[in-house]
């Protein structure tokens, strides 16, 4: 059950404005989480919905939105606030409406998308761990993208896959392409 009130609260105080919503409607967020829209009519808000020791992981998200929304590339939900009500941790964003994509549209996310990356720092990575899905993303800065790009995401992977049972050629060819970064 979905702790509305305390939800609304968080809303209210981030927005500085009074949000009663009605009952909550499930709506679809992707598979670790439950989403759903909460309304008062003229405000939505859409808002995942964990574990509450899944707050870190809303509260990476809701970081990394506002950097990607920094850059000014591509339009990405602002995030408004994060928190735990009763057993759930949640986090509340804009609720954009997507309707249908215009001819070209994918093309046209491919290169906001693409411009988004172009956005560089002096190092690769960022400045804290965040998730790609329930799984742990290591973002430990790197001069370079190939040190950066082996290290924290294939290494990482190659290791999670074998305390996961996927060893053998996994392995055997992912220890090969790791020598060839160089």
């Amino acid at each position: 059950s979905v702790e509305v009130r305390s939800i609304a609260r968080a809303i209210a105080d981030a927005s500085g404005e009074a949000f009663d919503p009605g009952p909550p409607r499930t709506v679809g967020g992707g598979c670790i989480n439950t989403a759903v829209l909460l309304s008062d009519g003229p405000r939505r808000y859409f808002v995942k919905l964990n574990r509450a020791d899944r707050l870190p992981m809303f509260d990476a998200e809701a970081a990394g939105l506002t950097a990607m929304a920094a850059t000014r590339a591509i339009r990405v939900p602002r995030p408004l606030c994060t928190g735990v009500a009763g057993a759930q941790a949640f986090l509340a964003m804009e609720l954009i409406d997507f309707g249908r994509s215009p001819t070209g549209g994918a093309a046209t996310a491919g290169r906001r998308l693409a411009a988004m990356h172009r956005n560089r720092d002096e190092q690769f990575g960022w400045e804290r761990e965040n998730t790609i899905g329930s799984t742990s993303q290591h973002n430990t800065r790197h001069p370079d993208w190939v040190g950066f790009w082996r290290d924290q995401r294939l290494s990482f992977q190659l290791a999670l896959a074998a305390r996961n049972g996927f060893g053998g050629q996994l392995q055997a060819g992912g220890e090969q392409l790791l020598e060839l970064f160089p």
